[in-house]
């Protein structure tokens, strides 16, 4: 069995920490893009969020020229499935994913049922086809993002405490 440095846990890490971001960035300027067109019928703003979903992709090129190595991160199974040999990047992880799973299902649900009343009472023109699983993507993506982006800076930060 090979061992597993340090150094490819962390470049995991990253490689979750950037398709998260990225992943949150592109659902979230959908999701403003169709609430923007469909709640607030402001055709010029709704093409204008259109046209910045560049951004995002900007983002990500940006990304993959800082560490060109990125896309190769997080394909094994023990990276997809956390099994990382550090204790703390190992909690952290798992803690992560735990959070982005129940936000995930939790929104899921919420929007499922929110959908439904707006359907029976409210203004069915508000809906389309893609708005909640776009919102269920984009709050699993940001709570995961929000929960990793800082674990690496943490975990120096306590390497050099224990120092």
């Amino acid at each position: 069995m090979t061992t597993w440095t340090i150094e490819e846990q962390e470049n995991c890490v990253k490689a979750a920490i950037t398709s998260a971001a990225f992943l949150s960035w592109l659902t979230g300027f959908h999701l403003l893009k169709d609430i923007t067109l469909l709640w607030f019928q402001l055709s010029t703003v709704s093409e204008v969020i259109g046209a910045a979903i560049v951004l995002p992709l900007i983002y990500f090129m940006y990304k993959m020229w800082q560490q060109p190595k990125l896309l190769s991160y997080g394909w094994r199974l023990r990276e997809i499935c956390g099994d990382f040999p550090d204790e703390y990047l190992r909690c952290r992880f798992q803690r992560a994913t735990t959070l982005a799973f129940q936000l995930t299902i939790m929104t899921a649900f919420f929007g499922h049922v929110a959908t439904q009343l707006v359907l029976v009472h409210g203004h069915p023109q508000w809906l389309s086809y893609q708005q909640v699983p776009l919102l269920t993507v984009f709050v699993g993506m940001l709570s995961f993002y929000l929960s990793l982006r800082n674990v690496l800076d943490d975990q120096d930060e306590l390497t050099e405490e224990t120092r």
